[in-house]
């Protein structure tokens, strides 16, 4: 499930406006400093691109058993699909990145690149998730960003359902 498409975006508009203002800076800078205002130039079309890649090439993931909420270099965050009892899609807003405490829920957790959240899990019994400043948390809620919201819900509920009918046909092979 890819995400961060509107971070991605903003980081893109921002690049191109700063590429059309560099053009104008150009041509008041020195000449004997101009080298080094292309390497600038140059180093933050690099970031830019690096971020681009960075979440456009680290969708989340969800096999039969685990979904993989990723952020990025700011970790990631699996979790067993037998724990999720709903899926749903919700705009939220939780100041950060990566994987951290919602202020506003003590029982929530947010995973994402930036503040933005789209899809909210909630999790029967409630999982030990460690935060990216250290601690841990009990979650019942994760906050997190899809591109599309309510297909990544709803992909979420039905393989959430496959596992938990899969859970009782393990616990009768292991008696």
């Amino acid at each position: 499930m890819s995400h961060s498409a509107d971070a991605r975006f903003v980081v893109w508009a921002v690049a191109a406006a700063d590429l059309v203002v560099e053009v104008v800076v150009d041509a008041m800078v020195p000449a004997a400093y101009r080298v080094l205002h292309l390497l600038w130039v140059g180093c933050a079309l690099v970031l830019c691109a690096g971020f681009g890649a960075m979440t456009a090439r680290t969708p989340h993931l969800l096999d039969a058993r685990v979904l993989r909420l990723r952020t990025g270099p700011f970790r990631e965050l699996s979790l067993p699909l037998s724990r999720v009892v709903g899926a749903r899609a919700e705009h939220g807003l939780t100041v950060g990145h990566g994987v951290r405490g919602s202020p506003d829920d003590g029982e929530g957790v947010a995973c994402s690149v930036s503040s933005a959240t789209t899809v909210v899990l909630v999790l029967d019994p409630p999982v030990e998730v460690r935060l990216r400043r250290g601690g841990s948390v009990m979650a019942r809620r994760v906050r997190f960003c899809a591109d599309r919201p309510a297909e990544a819900a709803r992909l979420i509920r039905e393989a959430a359902g496959r596992a938990a009918a899969q859970e009782p046909d393990r616990d009768r092979a292991g008696a």
